[in-house]
């Protein structure tokens, strides 16, 4: 560990430490898939699912979990197994994991490829959905679809190490040159479960799921019965989201609540300022629709 942590500062990797001791995986099998998940909150609470980003860990959600723990929420971070290719699957181990622990309504955090996959479980799940938090994500877009079908082809046949060093890069791309402790821990633990833990099969299924993300048919009019509620947070200039992105997103989601901060300001941002709990938790307190 200290080699991928040594730029770290000793505050933030302490932390992180911490968070490691204090919240052990847990593991599931449904239908033949092993599972992991962290539980973490007040177990008397309202139960609130957090989908984790790409790197597909529930630890790597660990600022959310930290910033909501202490909080009056029971909350529910699953891993995303290697083995499923889309987010349809990912969606029904989540649901099937949640009733196994006799969850059946829950409100549902997702940013980025979580938000993808967010807003697949609400769509196919929309009964045990009360309220949705989708943070700096996008809508399918059918012509990007195809976009990752290059990086397919690499994934497939280069060297294991080079396909490890593609996915740091991507990973790590938008960090700034001069991270603050937050990014720098970012950035460390992105080196470390992609040298660690990811295998070829999980490296392709991430941009499979994304395929599978890109090709949904979602439209304004499929979520017109569900009684939940939805938070949009985007920040102006995140170039992840562009204007066109942002609107998309918006109008795939009538009446959702949208919290939009100034400059290009992403997630990490809006956590480190407290902004981003302030918003969710706010959203969350709000009464449900009777």
């Amino acid at each position: 560990m200290d080699r991928y942590y040594r730029k770290v500062p000793a505050p933030q990797l302490d932390q992180f430490k911490r968070f490691r001791q204090e919240h052990p995986l847990k593991k599931m099998v449904i239908n033949e898939v092993d599972w992991e998940y962290l539980i973490a909150g007040d177990l008397s609470g309202e139960s609130l699912l957090i989908l984790p980003g790409a790197l597909s860990t529930a630890e790597s959600a660990w600022r959310d979990i930290t910033t909501l723990e202490n909080r009056p929420y029971w909350l529910f971070i699953p891993s995303y197994p290697a083995k499923l290719d889309n987010m349809s699957a990912l969606a029904d181990g989540v649901a099937q994991m949640l009733i196994r622990h006799g969850i059946h309504s829950t409100y549902v955090l997702g940013g980025s490829y979580g938000g993808m996959l967010a807003q697949v479980f609400t769509h196919q799940y929309p009964a045990m959905v009360s309220k949705l938090v989708l943070s700096h994500t996008y809508p399918p877009e059918k012509r990007r679809a195809d976009s990752v079908t290059p990086a397919l082809r690499l994934f497939r046949a280069l060297p294991m190490f080079v396909v490890k060093k593609m996915l740091r890069d991507r990973m790590t791309g938008v960090i700034p040159p001069k991270p603050s402790p937050e990014l720098l821990l970012i950035a460390a633990q992105i080196r470390e479960t992609v040298d660690r833990h990811f295998t070829r099969q999980a490296a392709i299924n991430i941009y499979l799921r994304m395929m599978d993300f890109d090709r949904k048919e979602y439209t304004s009019a499929d979520l017109t019965d569900w009684a939940g509620k939805t938070l949009i947070l985007l920040a102006e200039d995140d170039p992840t989201t562009p204007e066109a992105r942002r609107k998309a997103l918006i109008e795939l989601y009538p009446g959702a609540t949208v919290h939009l901060t100034k400059g290009d300001d992403q997630s990490m941002g809006m956590l480190e300022s407290g902004e981003y709990t302030r918003v969710v938790v706010e959203f969350l307190s709000l009464p449900e629709q009777g």
